[in-house]
């Protein structure tokens, strides 16, 4: 059984060090505990593990034996050394912006790892079930880490490296793989499918016809377009949720030039824009308009913060007449000679343009004057934003929200990924509250504030949700994308020949 699966960026490498991950990960690698669809933590790497009374040591025992596809052990000293280089190589040198609670990790003996915590954190599971902490072999990592990804790939998962492009990936079964203990993955041993190739077709209208031709198993983001027809089709299973993502606009506030390090500038922004009809003309009503940065009707989302969605243009005006942005002879915002117009950075991605155009064209009503910059590829992209523009149009995707807007919103997350250099005292120690939180009602508390503080301050000014839709032939079962799994698990997927 050969599975086909179309995508709708460029395939990025294999590499659990890399800046984006795409399916494939999960079929090469695993993580120590595995995120289940009902968003609480399966056994993955580990086995089991425990607590300690005082809530600050975690014990998790691996599973006996574990080698790597290559052969090499994958022991409690070769997954330390996969996270120690996560945690502190990923951002070069500096500590992955969510792994503020650990203090130390250290291995005890050959199958037990040691998690000692500056603080109880009830959520430690999230830090380790994440695509960018995949158990990889670090050891042939540090000998060729350019080749990591590209030309090799060393997990323990269910499917082993056979080739990359960015056009296409292909891996194969990999015959010794033990199975899982997680009860929505088990296998009791290696996995049905022989082959799978993700294919990369980056135009929506070929996307659909893959499916109408049966060409692809399965595909994810087919144009909105297109969607109520595939539903309508009997032997295709369209599979649609409010994704797991954030769409936001993101102004530098060290342009204050620009005047985007002043609070009522950015309110004059947000205040300006018809999220409602951007989802209309952009999504064609597939997603949600929204002023907090979680994902609409996802884990630890309060619908509290969208109590007020309305576009208030006189409002706006007001603000911006407040500091000085007024009105010149053209109808664009001047202030001291200088006008209100910046270039902004987008994805060049259909609907992300979309999006991008009726930002542009609603904020020239009130005088404000964007240029669009679009840049193809996710490294290209996240490159730019480094490089500090005035504004750029970003859409982070992450299973686990509020992780990911510490990394974007906090003071400690610049320059990277926040690339905006927002700063805000009472969203940092919002922040360190999540990050403090020993149970489900704390984290709850602590994710209602930052919402609110984020539409208060608009640190970046939020959008909008697209819908994530995944569409398979009805011949494929147990391929099961779920809104709190970034990507579906190939490990009980199967086809009817």
């Amino acid at each position: 059984m050969h599975l086909h699966e179309v995508f709708d960026y460029p395939l990025s490498r294999l590499d659990p060090c890399a800046a984006h991950s795409d399916p494939s990960i999960l079929a090469v690698y695993e993580t120590l505990v595995n995120k289940g669809p009902d968003g609480n933590a399966y056994p993955g790497l580990a086995e089991s593990w425990k607590v300690s009374k005082d809530k600050l040591r975690w014990t998790f025992r691996l599973r006996p034996n574990a080698r790597f596809h290559s052969g090499d052990p994958c022991d409690a000293p070769a997954v330390e050394a996969a996270l120690e280089s996560i945690r502190f190589g990923f951002h070069g040198g500096k500590q992955f912006y969510y792994w503020d609670p650990v203090d130390k990790v250290r291995a005890d003996g050959a199958d037990k790892l040691v998690f000692t915590l500056h603080h109880p954190y009830v959520r430690l599971p999230s830090i380790l079930w994440g695509l960018h902490t995949a158990i990889h072999n670090d050891r042939r990592r540090a000998t060729d880490s350019d080749g990591s990804g590209c030309e090799w790939a060393d997990g323990t998962g269910p499917f082993r490296f056979v080739s990359y492009t960015p056009e296409r990936v292909e891996v194969e079964r990999f015959e010794n793989y033990p199975g899982c203990n997680a009860t929505f993955l088990e296998t009791g041993g290696a996995v049905a499918l022989e082959h799978i190739t993700w294919t990369s077709i980056l135009d929506p209208d070929e996307r659909a016809a893959a499916l109408d031709r049966r060409d692809a198993h399965c595909a994810h983001g087919p144009n909105f377009e297109d969607v109520a027809r595939l539903e309508e089709d009997p032997e295709l299973k369209v599979i649609r949720f409010s994704q797991g993502s954030n769409a936001y606009l993101g102004l530098n506030w060290q342009r204050a030039d620009l005047g985007f390090d002043d609070v009522r500038v950015r309110k004059a922004v947000s205040l300006a824009l018809d999220r409602s009809e951007l989802v209309r003309d952009a999504l064609l009503g597939y997603g949600a308009p929204t002023l907090g940065p979680l994902s609409v009707d996802g884990e630890f989302y309060d619908p509290a913060v969208d109590s007020n969605l309305q576009q208030d243009t006189a409002e706006s005006a007001r603000l911006l007449d407040d500091v000085g942005w007024t009105l010149d002879s053209e109808g664009v915002r001047s202030k001291d000679g200088a006008r209100l117009d910046f270039e902004c950075l987008i994805q060049d991605d259909a609907i992300q343009k979309r999006i991008a155009e009726g930002l542009r064209e609603q904020l020239s009503k009130i005088g404000i004057v964007v240029e669009l910059l679009p840049i193809r590829s996710f490294h290209a992209f996240y490159d730019g934003c480094k490089k500090g523009p005035a504004a750029f149009l970003n859409k982070w995707l992450w299973q686990d929200p509020v992780d990911a807007s510490i990394g974007f919103i906090a003071t400690w997350g610049k320059p990277d990924p926040n690339w905006h250099y927002s700063s805000v005292p009472e969203l940092d120690e919002g922040f360190h509250r999540w990050l403090r939180s020993e149970t489900a009602e704390e984290l709850q508390a602590a994710a209602t504030n930052i919402q609110m503080l984020v539409a208060e301050h608009v640190p970046y000014v939020p959008l909008l949700v697209p819908q994530d839709v995944w569409v398979h032939t009805t011949a494929v079962h147990n391929w099961t994308p779920a809104q709190s799994i970034l990507y579906p698990f190939y490990h009980r997927t199967t086809i009817n020949l």
